[in-house]
């Protein structure tokens, strides 16, 4: 029986990297619905009443900015929880171009800390999966 490498580099391939970015995936995606939702369910509504503001800021446009703020957020999040989602999916299927998902995931779960990482968790287990990615190296046959 001849051996072929091809058939048995995928079964050699370590998943956990690719459990790993696609569980923060699902979680920074969970966080930016999370932030989404509070920015146009819940901030709006609160009362700004006693907050001190800046001279020349009308306190009526004060709820819009909040949530404003909060609804890009949650926004850059989704995409970067998708693309992270995409990529460790991509990673399972295509063993053969580890290096660009591996590249894909650990950027844009570094980039996410700007829309709070997906309470960080997730931003975390991206970082992670992307090193394991890029650090794994084929068999030697």
């Amino acid at each position: 029986m001849e051996r072929n490498p091809a058939q048995e580099t995928p079964s050699a391939y370590p998943k956990t990297a690719s459990i790993l970015a696609l569980v923060g995936g699902m979680i920074i995606i969970l966080g930016g619905v999370i932030f989404i939702g509070a920015a146009v369910y819940i901030l709006p509504h609160l009362n700004y009443s006693n907050m001190t503001l800046p001279q020349g800021m009308d306190r009526a446009s004060l709820p819009g900015l909040i949530s404003g703020i909060v609804g890009v957020m949650g926004a850059f999040g989704l995409v970067c929880g998708a693309v992270v989602l995409v990529s460790a999916t991509m990673l399972l299927a295509r063993v053969g171009q580890r290096r660009t998902w591996g590249i894909l995931i650990l950027i844009f779960s570094v980039l996410n800390f700007i829309g709070l990482g997906g309470f960080i968790l997730g931003a975390i287990l991206g970082i992670v999966g992307g090193i394991l990615t890029l650090r794994w190296k084929p068999p030697a046959f």
